[in-house]
């Protein structure tokens, strides 16, 4: 994934639209809030699984795209196997930012 990517959601973790770490990420599903569910390729398969499965019956786009390390420093965090954007417009930026890199 392209630095400007992890700069990117940096941006979207200080305007306070993205939630990380298994309970924000449960609980952030759960209540709806989530529009977007970028998943780290070094995650664990049973990990990328489940959110993927959860992010189906939440009717959220999935995504699975850079390292477990790198998304949790972007965020100012220790290592993320998966980050929820809730605002549809970092959302949609985002989703295209990640489709313009393949």
């Amino acid at each position: 994934m392209d630095e400007s990517v992890y700069r990117f959601l940096g941006l979207i973790q200080r305007a306070g639209k993205a939630l990380s770490g298994n309970l924000q990420l449960a609980e952030g599903l759960k209540k709806g809030k989530g529009v977007f569910l970028l998943i780290a390729e070094d995650a664990s398969e049973r990990t990328k699984e489940d959110y993927r499965k959860s992010a189906e019956y939440h009717h959220i786009a999935c995504r699975t795209a850079g390292e477990k390390e790198r998304l949790g420093r972007a965020l100012g965090k220790g290592e993320r196997s998966a980050v929820l954007i809730t605002d549809k417009g970092f959302a949609k930026a985002l989703e295209k930012k990640l489709m313009s890199e393949k």
